[in-house]
Parts: structure tokens; sequence; C-alpha cells
């Protein structure tokens, strides 16, 4: 089971064109680590149990072979099948890292570093964007930053 690190709220429900920018590094020997962005959990549930609901799971995995792959599903209280790709945003375990999630309402598009180039990954939304409340990281990483970048166009 994955052990949950790091949870933040998000500010405001979040709105087509909002980012999450996350700098982290991964621990030594590090296996794994996920970012997930969760609706609320039912009453009855507690913080250290998994989400029931989860909009996105973004999952980095490291073998000991030196090849990785990432993983991306969702649930909606049972896990979906997975997608499963190379790892193409972050293959030198010992670097700081910087990833941009951009959320819109049918997809969520996933840029490693900066966000002028085409997606390194994308995914079909599920659940609705704006029920995503939480945003966590699970499993072998110190997080360093995480912004909240919205869209704050002027009101007419």
């Amino acid at each position: 089971m994955s052990s949950i690190l790091f949870t933040a709220k998000f500010p405001r429900p979040p709105k087509n064109g909002d980012e999450i920018l996350i700098r982290g590094k991964l621990r030594e020997n590090a296996r794994k680590f996920s970012v997930n962005f969760c609706l609320p959990r039912p009453a009855g549930v507690s913080d250290q149990q998994s989400p029931t609901y989860i909009a996105y799971h973004f999952k980095t995995i490291y073998d000991d072979d030196g090849t990785s792959t990432v993983v991306q599903n969702w649930k909606n209280v049972i896990w979906d099948k997975e997608d499963i790709g190379d790892n193409i945003w972050h293959t030198d375990r010992s670097k700081v890292f910087t990833v941009i999630f951009r959320l819109h309402e049918d997809k969520i598009k996933v840029f490693a570093d900066r966000i002028d180039h085409l997606p390194d990954y994308q995914f079909p939304l599920r659940l609705s964007l704006d029920g995503i409340s939480t945003i966590e990281l699970w499993d072998d990483v110190d997080v360093e930053e995480i912004s909240f970048r919205y869209d704050n166009k002027p009101f007419d």
C-alpha cells in the first residue's frame, strides 16, 4: 500500500486552464512516487486510507535495472485500467524535478520543467474537475515546492 506523504487543499475549486507546479526530489533508493488529484473522502474514511475517488493518478515507477515507467489512471471506488508508458519526463533520480499539471474540463496535461512545449503526457478526465479538492503526493519523494496557478482574468 502507498503511504501519503503530502496533502494540500486547493484554495478554490479548480477551473479549466489552472495549473499545479510541483518541485521535488526523490529519496535515496526511490522506487516510486505518485501525484493524485482527489475528490473529498466520504464520511467515515480516515485520512490515511486511500481516497475513494481520485480524478487523476500519475505514478512514476523506477526499476532496479535503470528503466522506469509512468502509470496513469483514476479511481471511482475501484481503480480503473492503468495506462502504462515509458518514463520520458524524469529519468535521473538524483536530480530535482519540476512537473506541471494543466487542468482542463476533459483532460489533464503533464509537462516536465516548463509549459512551452507539447505535453509529455495527457489523460482523459472522467470525474468532475470542479469536484477535485486536494492533491496528494505518495511514496518516495520530498516536496520542495507546490504552487497553484490560476488564470485570474479580470471580471467584466
